[in-house]
């Protein structure tokens, strides 16, 4: 039922830095991908660059300092992510609806403002009363279009999914012409007329094979680096429970020099103050080495512990954009995924010298 649906209840299943562009701290807008996976709004990054180096070719991420190699200097061509366009266009509205606001929903398809009682979804608009009337009425040309109440919207029964998720992209030699095929050669997506043009001898692919070969590198990037990780953070463990042994060496040997001392105290009367400056001079001695080791265990702890954090950061974007991304934008990046995971994997644990 509706009355069970909340805004808390949906944002819960998205992570609010999903939605977010951290520079800004707002909700996406027009959000740009970086070579790192990382996104910010278009015009962050047009601002960021003013900050950084104008003229540059490279820009900087702010999040994780990557640089990402710049198109004709222009960050307006850098690859959008629709993923995220989409997401928060879906909980935006989403929000809207559930926040009840739903009354406040004005008909997309007459100039009237009445209020709107259902959506099109293949229109994409709101309608009102007399819109969703004279659109039955047009059963020839709208015949399988699928109209929902804003009532089944508001309770979850239909889920609203934003028209950038069916977006098909166009080549941009030819705007005429939609992205079909992937040509091996060059790595990239491209419309019928450019295979037949520019890619003659080239080896292509259709665009589905290609996304399941893509798919299968990813996974197979993605389980290498879960494997690293959990080989980092068994080294961790390791590395904790020989942090608690050196801790019990070093309080088991005071305690055995004490006693020693104490030992040679009792029988040796004469000799309490030499062993007494024995004592102090062993306890500087063990203190000192504990000290040199402890700064050792916590330095390479710490960062073993961010490289563990930051694949763990690493790995939740990859696995997002796979799952978030049509099969147009993960060939587009796929190259960028794979940096990225080859990145991860190609990094060892630190262990402590002897």
């Amino acid at each position: 039922m509706a009355s069970n649906v909340t805004v808390q209840s949906v944002l819960e299943k998205i992570s609010v830095h999903h939605l977010e562009c951290s520079i800004c701290t707002n909700r996406f807008r027009q959000p740009k991908l970086l070579d790192c996976l990382h996104s910010f709004c278009l015009q962050c990054l047009q601002e960021l660059r003013q900050s950084q180096d104008p003229s540059g070719t490279t820009l900087t991420c702010p999040l994780c300092r990557r640089e990402t190699m710049l198109k004709g200097s222009w960050v307006a061509d850098l690859p959008n992510n629709f993923a995220f366009s989409a997401l928060v266009e879906e909980v935006t509205m989403q929000e809207k609806l559930l926040e009840g606001q739903g009354s406040e929903i004005k008909c997309q398809a007459c100039d009237e403002e009445n209020q709107a009682i259902s959506r099109c979804m293949d229109c994409d608009h709101f309608l009102c009363q007399e819109c969703q009337k004279a659109h039955d009425r047009m059963t020839l040309m709208m015949k399988s279009h699928k109209i929902y109440t804003l009532a089944q919207l508001q309770s979850g029964e239909i889920v609203y999914k934003s028209k950038l998720r069916e977006k098909v992209p166009k080549c941009g030699k030819h705007p005429d012409q939609n992205l079909n095929v992937y040509c091996n050669s060059c790595e990239q997506v491209i419309c019928t007329t450019c295979s037949v043009l520019d890619h003659v001898k080239h080896s292509l692919t259709g665009l589905p094979e290609a996304v399941e070969k893509c798919k299968k590198k990813v996974t197979e990037m993605v389980q290498k680096s879960e494997r690293r990780k959990t080989g980092m953070s068994n080294t961790l463990e390791m590395m904790c429970k020989s942090r608690k042994d050196l801790d019990t060496m070093f309080a088991n040997t005071q305690k055995k020099i004490s006693k020693k001392a104490q030992q040679e105290i009792t029988k040796l009367k004469q000799e309490v103050a030499k062993i007494k400056k024995e004592e102090q001079k062993l306890l500087k001695e063990t203190n000192t080495i504990y000290k040199d080791k402890l700064k050792a265990f916590e330095a390479v702890q710490a960062t073993n512990r961010k490289e563990v954090s930051q694949t763990e950061n690493k790995l939740e974007e990859v696995k997002q954009l796979m799952n978030q991304a049509s099969c147009y934008e993960i060939l587009e990046f796929q190259q960028k995924l794979l940096d990225n995971l080859s990145e991860l994997t190609g990094k060892q644990p630190q262990q402590v010298p002897d």
